[in-house]
């Protein structure tokens, strides 16, 4: 069962073999004794009703929002005079680099459209850890995600094949990388962080953490509140 679901799709998210990696990693792989084929077993499961585009957009719609689009925040910084500044960019690119760079992985995402084929797969995602069957790691079929009314106005299918890679471009980065180098070395910018007054740095390239979506909103209503009662 390791080499047909884990080492494979490891290998290909990572770059690595999992020998090589923190042993944290084997805690996303669910192991269950009953027949549920869900990869989460949260009591309540949705996505945003107008999709995570838009729950941003109203988000962001607001007077006292500046949305700056294609600027480095260190353009902007000196124009926004600030009591405290919240950074959800990677830690290490906030100090420069000085220690040294943090590992991330990021995505590659390769689109296809079959406007002949109403349903390609059986579920909204399958993995792909044989390594002979493509770089890719997984398929997202985006119709499955969708209401059935929603569903029923599209011809055929959209599908996301998604390959991980190592890039160099911070704007890039997505998946901060498992082992204990990186790990210590998010510690000492850590550090650097916690000295700097009025700051806070956070996020899944912040806080060099692998959040899933709901964790990444909670985190930030956890956050949110802190800065509001520390007002």
């Amino acid at each position: 069962m390791y080499e047909k679901f884990f080492q494979g799709y490891t290998r290909k998210q990572w770059g690595l073999d999992p020998s090589q990696l923190d042993k944290s990693i084997t805690a996303r792989v669910p192991i269950r004794t009953n027949q549920d084929d869900r990869y989460f077993t949260d009591s309540h499961q949705f996505m945003p009703r107008d999709g995570y585009a838009r729950m941003f957009e109203r988000m962001l719609d607001h007077p006292n929002i500046d949305l700056l689009l294609g600027v480095e925040y260190r353009e902007a910084q000196s124009a926004y005079p600030h009591a405290h500044l919240v950074f959800t960019g990677p830690i290490d690119e906030y100090f420069g680099f000085s220690r040294g760079k943090l590992k991330y992985r990021g995505q590659q995402r390769e689109l296809e459209y079959l406007p002949a084929t109403q349903w390609a797969q059986p579920c909204v995602q399958l993995n792909n850890p044989d390594p002979a069957n493509g770089p890719h790691i997984r398929t997202i079929e985006w119709k499955h995600a969708m209401a059935p009314d929603a569903q029923a106005k599209v011809t055929g299918t959209l599908l996301t094949r998604e390959i991980t890679v190592t890039p160099d471009d911070p704007d890039k980065y997505e998946y901060p990388f498992p082992d204990e180098a990186n790990a210590s070395l998010y510690r000492t910018y850590a550090e650097m962080a916690q000295a700097v007054p009025n700051l806070l740095i956070c996020g899944r390239l912040g806080e060099y953490c692998y959040y899933d979506m709901d964790q990444a909103i909670g985190r930030a209503q956890v956050l949110a509140q802190r800065l509001l009662d520390e007002a």
